[in-house]
């Protein structure tokens, strides 16, 4: 192959890459999670959460353009322990009767480095609402679907999540890191 009609078939192909991802991508559900972890009493907990929806359009060439928003189905909570799930969706924790969803939207999107962004926008849970940064990676994957990986911590005690005597980090820490990886379709 000449590098004539190299150059022209790596450019085409860094075209359509980029022009896929100024659409909306649907999420492939089954290949997605958001996980978390919690330390109680010094043993770490962890557990996802089942159902979830999200909506992102990254334009790459104007990463300003772009927005994400989360929709969690907080009943759908597993750590695999039923007991430890009943307590951890009920009052005072995560309280799913009143609160049965997280949200997260985005009101910015900025490039750091090359398939690497921060989103920044309002994370909301119990109905309170908190402004943070989620930074997150892209990556094309040879089906042309695009996992989007990232990772970000809740301070449970911001949002009333354990509130009380749960609210000093003695017994659960009030840090409590979170795990995503998105599957998003081939356009």
């Amino acid at each position: 192959m000449s590098p004539t009609i190299r150059w022209s078939a790596a450019m085409l192909l860094a075209t359509t890459s980029l022009a896929a991802w100024s659409a909306p991508r649907a999420l492939v559900a089954a290949d997605s999670r958001i996980a978390f972890a919690v330390k109680q009493m010094g043993v770490e907990v962890t557990g996802q959460f089942e159902r979830f929806d999200a909506q992102i359009d990254l334009d790459t060439d104007d990463p300003t353009a772009s927005t994400a928003s989360v929709t969690v189905d907080i009943g759908s909570l597993t750590t695999g322990d039923a007991d430890a799930d009943a307590v951890a969706l009920d009052t005072p924790w995560l309280n799913r009767s009143a609160f049965p969803q997280a949200t997260f939207t985005s009101h910015a999107v900025r490039r750091v480095a090359q398939d690497r962004f921060e989103a920044t926008g309002t994370l909301a849970i119990r109905g309170e609402p908190r402004e943070i940064t989620v930074p997150f990676e892209t990556a094309a994957q040879a089906d042309g679907s695009t996992v989007v990986r990232g990772s970000f911590s809740v301070r449970r005690a911001d949002f009333g999540i354990g509130g009380g005597e749960w609210n000093e980090g003695d017994l659960v820490d009030n840090e409590v890191p979170v795990r995503f990886s998105l599957r998003l379709a081939a356009p």
